[in-house]
């Protein structure tokens, strides 16, 4: 087997005298070794991007159970609702959108929508900070000062170009109450 392997290396063919003993980790045996080789890795392909339709779909899908969250919170303190309740909702806002970041992340957009999506995340990131705080704020004007923290980073101009690329009407608060 020796031989083989050096002479697949040569143009002449090399023989080792039988005097040679190969090295009890080399002992000749009837199949020839062959290495195995990890093929790389091949590329995924980018998945497509929605049609306009499929994304004005997903979107409006991704940004429900965050603004109804909102609005659950909005009502509670509007309607004088003890602290406990007020973090019990920001918490529930602030898991909505961790999820809400997720799924704009993980979506396929348009091209066009990717640069209002992109601000959308980063003003969305930028709140979630403030939801959690109020999620554990112990007192209501403490949880408010979050809440209007956050509210700094709601994403409106994004979300207002967002909504006009996928022909869908202003944000209308009632449809979430």
């Amino acid at each position: 087997m020796v031989a083989t392997m050096v002479a697949g290396c040569s143009s002449d063919p090399v023989d080792v005298p039988p005097s040679v003993a190969l090295p009890s980790t080399m002992s000749p045996s009837p199949e020839p070794r062959v290495e195995s080789v990890t093929p790389s890795p091949r590329a995924t392909p980018s998945p497509v991007p929605l049609t306009v339709d499929q994304a004005a779909r997903r979107y409006l899908g991704i940004v429900r159970p965050y603004n109804i969250a909102l609005e659950r919170l909005e009502q509670a303190i509007n309607g004088g609702q003890p602290v406990a309740v007020l973090r019990r909702r920001a918490a529930q806002v602030a898991t909505a959108n961790r999820t809400q970041i997720r799924h704009l992340t993980d979506t396929a957009w348009p091209r066009a929508l990717r640069g209002p999506m992109g601000q959308l995340k980063a003003e969305s990131l930028k709140a979630q900070r403030h939801w959690l705080l109020g999620a554990r704020a112990r007192a209501r004007d403490a949880l408010i000062q979050e809440v209007l923290n956050a509210a700094r980073h709601d994403g409106k101009p994004a979300v207002g170009k967002i909504r006009t690329l996928l022909h869908l009407e202003q944000y209308d608060e009632d449809d979430y109450s």
